[in-house]
């Protein structure tokens, strides 16, 4: 095909996609999440779950699939040629190669376009068509860049004193405290201003991965600094917070600040705009597992971290006009991961603990009167729950030397935890794939009634 024949095309797409979204026929699903959430493993069992689900017995909740209304699901070509294509594929060889992995985590934004071939069933098109077609595009991003968000409402000063709010509290004084003595041992030194604060952000870039690494924390600006991507290196990651305790020299202040605003400008409000602006459904997933075993801070700032990022979205019912202008979000499924690293019974209290987590958020939805619901899922299930003879529950899964393993299943708190509880901690399992080729689709916990909350209403 030559490349006038591969332009006309894409124009033909996207007038195409513009008459589809003027019907209500295309959806832009947004996969929110922190890093470590398990966007990757979501995505790609709902893709299986989709493309397999003529095959697929394990979806009584979607009702297209339930009534006998589906034709068929495939990939097609997305029209934004400027964004990675999710994929798919590589996600499912991983899932089932020998021996069986996660697959890689999200590293730079992609996305991947599903058809879904219906029959309708109401209104005048159930009379007139024995078929439709819904267009969904699936996006995926790093979580570590969706962190950088909130930071477009404020200016340097507004940052360094929140940051440096953070940096008070127990578990990062400690983290931070050497970090602040050099900072302080800088300004005496009256050193090259570039060359000192390049030293410094590298050390604070530091910083911030052990607070992510080794004590499992979340709200870590600017997130280029855990994954910098086409930025490694560059001037413009050359930037902190100001130490509030401390006396900026004014020599450096220009600097800081100059280097803060190129950030906004140049880094995160593209990434907005391009991404951020075009979508009318999105899926929140959160690993609260992870946050309970990391201990009380941990928690205490994926609450924050989660409430300050839903901030960053438009959220809004979507008339003819607004669908073909500018989309707004207008469902929002809350998510909690992993659902398969707990026993059923515990299910109902990962979505409990989540809404507690989420209580800012999911008031502001119901204030602008959003529809969202709350899940415990497994995008891809990877334990089998089961009971001993004495009634204690188990989980079957692998570890990651393929070896099967029987565990008996933990506990999740309903609500915040107890001094108590804290004290005691939290541990969950780690299971790993173990997974033939061939096998599909892959097991799942509740992702026909997350689709079907998605995307029920649009297939009807």
């Amino acid at each position: 095909m030559s490349r006038t024949d591969k332009l006309t095309r894409k124009v033909s797409q996207r007038a195409r996609d513009l008459v589809d979204r003027g019907l209500d026929r295309h959806i832009r699903l947004a996969v929110t999440g922190l890093s470590g959430a398990g966007k990757t493993a979501l995505l790609t069992g709902m893709l299986e779950q989709l493309l397999y689900a003529n095959d697929n017995p394990t979806l009584p909740y979607l009702n297209v699939h339930s009534q006998q209304r589906l034709h068929g699901v495939r990939l097609v070509p997305s029209p934004n040629w400027s964004v990675a294509r999710f994929d798919y594929e590589a996600a499912i060889n991983a899932l089932t190669s020998e021996p069986s992995n996660w697959p890689q985590s999200t590293r730079d934004v992609a996305e991947i376009r599903v058809e879904i071939n219906y029959k309708p069933s109401r209104g005048l098109a159930s009379k007139l068509s024995d078929s439709r077609r819904l267009t969904l595009d699936l996006v995926d991003y790093p979580g570590e860049w969706l962190l950088d968000l909130p930071m477009l409402d404020q200016d340097y000063n507004d940052w360094s004193q929140q940051q440096s709010r953070l940096a008070r509290q127990p578990l990062r004084s400690d983290i931070f405290a050497d970090w602040h003595q050099r900072v302080e041992n800088s300004i005496r030194n009256n050193d090259d201003i570039d060359k000192t604060l390049r030293r410094l952000a590298n050390d604070y870039q530091q910083q911030l991965k052990r607070c992510k690494n080794e004590f499992g924390l979340y709200f870590l600006q600017p997130g280029r600094h855990l994954l910098p991507g086409e930025l490694a290196g560059a001037p413009a990651l050359d930037f902190f917070p100001w130490p509030s305790h401390l006396t900026m020299p004014e020599s450096w202040r220009p600097v800081l600040e100059s280097k803060y605003r190129y950030y906004q400008d140049k880094v995160i409000k593209p990434f907005y705009k391009e991404y951020f602006q075009n979508y009318n459904r999105q899926v929140v997933l959160v690993d609260v597992l992870s946050a309970l075993q990391a201990g009380e801070n941990a928690l205490a700032e994926l609450k924050l971290a989660l409430n300050e990022l839903m901030k960053s979205f438009d959220y809004g019912h979507n008339s003819l006009l607004k669908r073909l202008v500018a989309p707004q979000i207008d469902k929002v499924a809350l998510v909690a991961a992993k659902a398969d690293h707990v026993a059923p019974p515990q299910h109902a209290n990962m979505r409990q603990l989540l809404a507690q987590l989420m209580q800012q958020s999911s008031q502001q939805l119901s204030f602008e009167r959003i529809q969202y619901q709350l899940f415990a899922t497994a995008g891809v299930a990877v334990s089998q729950s089961g009971e001993r003879p004495d009634g204690t529950l188990v989980l079957d899964g692998y570890d990651d030397t393929g070896e099967r393993v029987r565990i008996k299943a933990p506990q999740v708190p309903a609500t915040w935890p107890s001094s108590q509880q804290w004290q005691q901690g939290f541990a969950y399992p780690r299971f790993y794939p173990h997974f033939s080729s061939g096998q599909s689709p892959l097991p799942h916990i509740r992702l026909d009634q997350l689709l079907e909350f998605l995307l029920g209403d649009k297939l009807r």
